[in-house]
């Protein structure tokens, strides 16, 4: 029976399930208000008394459905402005964890939280938390929830309020959430998922007000349901975020920059009661924290995080299909629009791109359709280029005007379910490079959320300029899944396709196509205490992969995972992963026909982190791999550091460092200095040496102000020990190439990139910040492999450095309260 058929027959199965009817959800009834209540952590207004006491929380952790250790009584209200909540949370004061952090970190201290899902589909919803020392955190769930509650929308700020008291025997919190916070239907009477849950960091324990049971996947999806709003208004939603900031820059052998002053503004506007645009004019992006660089040696591309605001901020509608990957925004790409002429050679290229304007439209219909609509423009870029002959210098235009452009349509369907239709396009003038992509995607579940059935379907065309004739390159991609997600025994299966033509690369991120993989998961989980493990997972993995054209095999491996968390809060995890057998690297070579050999090889991992409730907790790991063939024998380790200082200060160090002894792996290709012609590739038997280290340190002022640290130091070494001819029968053979050119051994390579981070932040109203951003970067890449530590760190601190200092503050300005002051007047 062929994979094809055996899908057909399991998706049948899955949508037989007989389905049972849920356990009714918890419930209460919302309570109006006219009344006047201050955000001061004090439940001193009457009209508390008549909103439904809310109790008897659950705990998810340590003991799944146990009845929390420690009682929690919460309130809520509403009026035509925001949603209230006040909850009392028993624990004795010399018990709480009071530590205070920056905003969006809740770090090791006790905290109180609500999660709203106004469409009570359990697919998409905001949290709120608070912490004991008053420290505010937010995050935007999609997809049920299921990444974890700590995962935020890193960049999406809401404004509301909150106040936290430390009482004796227990302690408040106090919020008021306008509904501009919200987005919801324009229903006359509305229930909407609702849920809160406690963090209790002296006894470990998480518990929620609506049960959430680990077997389940998500949580908005368990959340309980508040009952009969009426007449929500959704109000005027503008607001305006203009910001000033001045930059100056320092570079070893140009000197100090005049200082350059930036102005500009963000817009959020509410189109109506469920959509949003959100517009940046004149964007300024100066002060993002630096990339963590290393010394790619694959043959892909190095994939960075987003560290932009807007472009971190309620994009997750954006990212259901896996196209968006928004660092393409901003970048080069290298659409010259003329060739380079034999005596001509580039002497500047350009790092980045500078954007124009951004904008996007996201929201949800009261039938539960999400639509996002993302646009982006960026400036032409140019290369200086010299004339070899005559020294004259000219610049060619290498990107020009760019247009990135995303729509999504979302449907949110029965049992946490929805499909989702994406296009992304990337249009360039002056005859540039034209990309587009359309995906279907779907995960739909059973009625008892056992099981998941996931499917994606996607198309790329890429259109490109010869000589003014158009050419276009098209590809297919699609995979299929289905897996029982819940219980004690967890299983599944899936098959994903790429053809060799399928190039997301202009707007989204794949490091590799022509693919096609086969995959089996199966793992055994407790999730309650048993014996010394509150719980744990034993997993196993099986893959299977080939290429798509010509239909070769590749590899195929399987790993075994178990991980889990002790009595006494340490967490354990040890791994094994094989590839038996010859497998055949398609890409290594980086030219098509060669094919790249690897022995069977293993690998082991141990890791152990200790509780993280202590004022000083260390984590760490260690690695060991073997390939008995080339002798190849592969280490490292890491070790973690955080060191609590009283409940300001808190400082982390972490150490990497990793050998491959008897590599084999791509060194460079060589071309018949005549004809251009290729005349061999070239591999080598390398040593490979990284070394990271990384100190982070904050000091907390206040729950509104703040300074953190960031100092990385990444030292990387590749030292060849011998060369190799790849031929085109795949084998690795003799050759006269030895590496040495002028002296040295020009394929090694000793890298360092060495960067500090430090930022003062202070939130001086709510939605206003002023921020100051100290940067600093040195970086080196030589051939000198035999450096000692000392010697090569002495060597970087003395290599030419930048420094950028950034001083930036941005206004929250609500039309609302201006129009109220008008009003009034």
């Amino acid at each position: 029976m062929n994979f094809n058929k055996l899908t057909i027959i399991l998706l049948a199965l899955v949508w037989t399930i007989s389905a049972n009817a849920q356990d009714e959800r918890k419930s209460f009834e919302a309570v109006r208000t006219n009344e006047k209540i201050t955000i001061d952590g004090v439940m001193d207004e009457d009209v508390w008394c008549l909103a439904p006491l809310v109790t008897d929380f659950v705990q998810n952790s340590p003991n799944p459905g146990m009845p929390a250790t420690r009682k929690s009584e919460v309130r809520m209200l509403y009026d035509d402005e925001a949603v209230y909540i006040v909850a009392q949370l028993y624990e004795k004061k010399e018990d709480v964890f009071n530590i205070l952090t920056n905003r969006d970190n809740i770090g090791n201290s006790d905290y109180f939280g609500v999660s709203f899902d106004p469409y009570n589909a359990g697919l998409n919803g905001v949290g709120l938390f608070v912490t004991v020392a008053g420290v505010q955190y937010d995050t935007r769930y999609s997809n049920g929830g299921n990444e974890s509650v700590y995962r935020n929308d890193s960049g999406w700020n809401a404004v509301w309020l909150s106040s936290a008291q430390v009482k004796d025997d227990y302690w408040v919190v106090e919020m008021k959430i306008p509904y501009a916070v919200l987005r919801f239907t324009s229903k006359d009477i509305q229930d909407w998922g609702i849920n809160f849950f406690r963090k209790s960091v002296s006894l470990n324990e998480d518990s929620y007000w609506s049960p959430i049971d680990p077997e389940i996947p998500g949580f908005l999806n368990q959340a309980g349901v508040v009952k009969n709003l009426s007449n929500l208004k959704p109000p005027t939603r503008l607001f305006f975020y203009p910001y000033v900031s001045t930059v100056i820059n320092r570079a070893t052998g140009i000197g100090t920059s005049n200082p350059r002053l930036n102005g500009g503004m963000d817009i959020k506007y509410g189109i109506n009661d469920a959509f949003t645009l959100d517009m940046t004019l004149i964007p300024d992006f100066s002060g993002v924290r630096s990339d963590r660089q290393v010394l790619n040696l694959s043959p892909f591309e190095v994939k960075f995080d987003e560290n932009r605001a807007f472009f971190t901020e309620g994009v997750e509608l954006f990212n259901k299909a896996g196209l968006f990957y928004s660092r393409r925004i901003g970048g080069t790409f290298g659409n010259r629009t003329r060739a380079l002429n034999d005596n001509e050679s580039v002497t500047y290229s350009p790092d980045a791109a500078q954007l124009i304007n951004a904008s996007k439209i996201t929201g949800r219909t009261n039938g539960g359709l999400g639509i996002g609509f993302f646009n982006a423009i960026t400036k032409p870029t140019y290369l200086e280029v010299e004339n070899t002959d005559t020294g004259a210098k000219t610049e060619i235009e290498a990107d020009p005007l760019t247009n990135f452009n995303v729509i999504v349509l979302d449907q949110n369907l029965k049992n946490n379910s929805s499909v989702t239709l994406t296009n992304t396009n990337v249009t360039r003038a002056k005859n540039g490079d034209d990309a587009n992509v359309t995906a279907f995607n779907f995960s739909l579940n059973d009625a008892n959320r056992n099981w998941r059935t996931s499917g994606f379907f996607g198309y790329s065309n890429v259109a490109s300029y010869s000589d003014e004739i158009k050419n276009t390159k098209a590809g297919i991609k699609y995979n299929i899944g289905v897996n029982k997600n819940r219980g004690q025994f967890q299983y599944g299966i899936n098959r994903n396709v790429e053809s060799d033509t399928y190039d997301i690369n202009d707007l989204g991120f794949l490091r590799q196509s022509n693919q096609i993989e086969h995959g089996a998961n199966f793992s055994f989980n407790q999730f309650s205490p048993v014996g010394l493990f509150n719980n744990y997972r034993v997993r196993l993995n099986a893959n299977h992969e080939q290429l798509y054209e010509p239909k070769e095999f590749s590899s195929w491996r399987y790993s075994v995972n178990a991980s889990g968390q002790l009595e006494n809060f340490w967490s354990l995890s040890a791994e094994f992963n094989n590839s038996p057998g010859v497998s055949n690297d398609f890409f290594e070579s980086r030219v098509s026909g060669y094919v790249f050999k690897k022995p069977s090889s293993y690998n082991t991992r141990l890791n152990v982190g200790t509780d993280s409730r202590k004022q000083v907790r260390l984590s760490g790991n260690l690695r060991f791999g073997r390939r008995a063939d080339w002798d190849q024998t592969d280490k490292s380790m890491n070790i973690s550091a955080r060191v609590r200082i009283g409940e300001r200060a808190e400082i982390s160090h972490n150490l990497e460092a990793s050998s491959r002894d008897n590599e084999r792996g791509y060194a460079r290709r060589l071309y018949n200095s005549t004809t251009g012609d290729l005349e061999s590739v070239i591999f080598g038997r390398r040593e490979v040496r990284n070394f990271t280290n990384t100190l982070n340190g904050s000091y907390i002022f206040n729950n509104r102000m703040g300074i953190t640290f960031r100092a990385r130091h990444y030292w990387s070494r590749v030292d060849y020990k011998e060369f190799y001819e790849l031929t085109e029968d795949d084998e690795l053979i003799a050759t006269t190439y030895d590496g040495i050119d002028s002296g040295e051994m020009v394929d090694n390579r000793n890298y360092n990139a060495f960067n500090i981070d430090m930022e003062y932040n202070w939130q001086f109203a709510p939605g206003s910040e002023i921020k100051a951003i100290w940067k600093r970067s040195i970086g080196t890449n030589d051939y000198d492999t035999q450096l000692r530590f000392m010697d090569n760190f002495n060597n970087t601190f003395g290599a030419p450095n930048v420094d950028s200092i950034t001083i930036r503050m941005v206004y929250f300005i609500d039309y609302l309260n201006i129009k109220n002051i008008f009003t009034k007047g």
